[in-house]
């Protein structure tokens, strides 16, 4: 039969693991007209939880409409004004003829002028607000890609201007990579006091155990509270990672699954994704692979004189560009003195396969 863990798609009603707090969260603020930050790695849960909020909001009969738009190919001004713009006239009408009124109506094409344009388009959801009298909600996927753009900073400084006049729109800002969310929104302060960010905590254990021994049992399988506990501490909790583990214990098992099998599983788990950890690998030096060691070896105070001997840091300085270079590839998070690793299964990766522990 097919495997009832989904994965590599946004997952809704039945599939969907609460998460609670978050979605009230969101929910309350997209009412109350409040803008919203939803940064977390790959594979983290948000979109699931964002189209779980969508559902609610309608549910609700809530007066509002969406527009996505997604960065994760735009990099000049021009294409960011396009996506823009398209989003938001799709978001009110559905055919071709529909679309074209509407740009008539709203005079996109009578614009020749570019400040007057941009200006336009940066508006315009304001306009379809007061228009069709609802809340705008434009939800920016991947917004960290504008750190791509040739001048990210006065792009940056330009939305904020115009965003904090609008009263109609709601921005719901997501991206992917963490560090380069925190380069806009906490080191650079842009937006600053514009949007909260909404952190995802990890999915309670035992949602997790409950969802995956009632499917286990859908099909006539069993798998015990403790295996369940076993991948769940595996993958730290991680939705995308605990969905594939699941699926591969699900179809090792044909009766009970056993230790034994799970074990296979987490093996065969971290072969699936062995390919892209060798990519990543290759593409750090041998300074940053001692940097990621010291991590794992529990090491918190990387300028120490016994540190930077053992991992040959050479120097405190070195140190410093090696916590950036390994910001700026999205590896490692910086919690207050404490270094995480933003990939979970990449960590497990180092410590049993590249260091073979």
């Amino acid at each position: 039969m097919d495997s009832p863990f989904i994965f590599n798609k946004y997952v809704t009603g039945l599939n969907y693991i609460p998460r609670a707090n978050e979605l009230t969260t969101l929910e309350e603020r997209i009412k109350k007209r409040e803008h919203s930050l939803v940064y977390e790695p790959p594979k983290s849960g948000k979109r699931s939880l964002i189209q779980q909020l969508f559902s609610k909001l309608r549910q609700d009969a809530y007066n509002f409409r969406i527009c996505k738009i997604d960065l994760f190919n735009v990099r000049t001004e021009e294409d960011l004004l396009m996506s823009i713009r398209t989003a938001l006239v799709n978001g009110f009408a559905s055919t071709q003829v529909e679309k074209e009124m509407l740009e008539e109506d709203l005079m996109l094409d009578h614009v020749r002028e570019m400040t007057e344009y941009r200006d336009l388009v940066l508006n315009l959801s304001e306009a379809l607000a007061a228009k069709f009298d609802t809340n705008v909600v434009v939800y920016f996927q991947e917004f960290q890609e504008l750190l791509n753009f040739e001048n990210p900073e006065e792009t940056l400084a330009l939305l904020e201007r115009v965003w904090r006049t609008h009263t109609g729109t709601t921005y719901l800002i997501t991206g992917s990579c963490v560090n380069a969310m925190k380069e806009i929104f906490v080191n650079h302060k842009n937006f600053y006091r514009f949007a909260a960010r909404v952190k995802l905590e990890p999915i309670e254990e035992r949602l997790f155990t409950e969802f995956i021994i009632k499917n286990f049992l859908k099909a006539g399988r069993v798998v015990s509270r403790e295996l369940v506990t076993q991948m769940y501490n595996f993958t730290e909790g991680q939705p995308f990672y605990t969905q594939q583990l699941a699926e591969i214990a699900f179809n090792h098992t044909r009766g009970f699954l056993t230790e034994v099998l799970l074990h296979d599983a987490f093996d065969d788990l971290i072969e699936l994704h062995s390919y892209l950890f060798r990519q990543t690998t290759s593409r750090l030096s041998y300074h940053q692979m001692n940097f990621l060691k010291a991590v794992l070896d529990g090491v918190t105070k990387f300028s120490a004189n016994d540190v930077l001997k053992q991992y040959q840091f050479n120097s405190s300085a070195n140190v410093v560009r090696l916590k950036d270079a390994l910001q700026k590839k999205e590896i490692l998070e910086q919690e207050g003195d404490k270094w995480l690793f933003l990939d979970p299964i990449f960590k497990v990766w180092l410590k049993r396969v590249y260091w073979g522990k």
